[in-house]
């Protein structure tokens, strides 16, 4: 069912960010880097998805009252 902080969890599986060594700790290759950010913006995403979506919209109008017809 899930718990009462991610109601989700039975159908979004718990993120894998433990198996992505950070930058830095070994050489590794661009590949390894970026999937490395990857996850951490994915969770940065997820924990805090109020403000993504605040970001979002505001990105939206910005980009719309820019491109606005005269």
């Amino acid at each position: 069912m899930g718990s009462p902080i991610n109601r989700l969890e039975s159908i979004w599986p718990q993120s894998q960010t433990a198996s992505v060594p950070p930058p830095g700790t070994q050489k590794s290759t661009f590949g390894e880097t970026a999937k490395f950010w990857e996850h951490s913006f994915e969770n940065l995403l997820a924990e805090h998805p109020k403000a993504t979506i605040a970001a979002a919209a505001a990105l939206g109008i910005a980009l719309g009252w820019l491109v606005k017809r005269k």
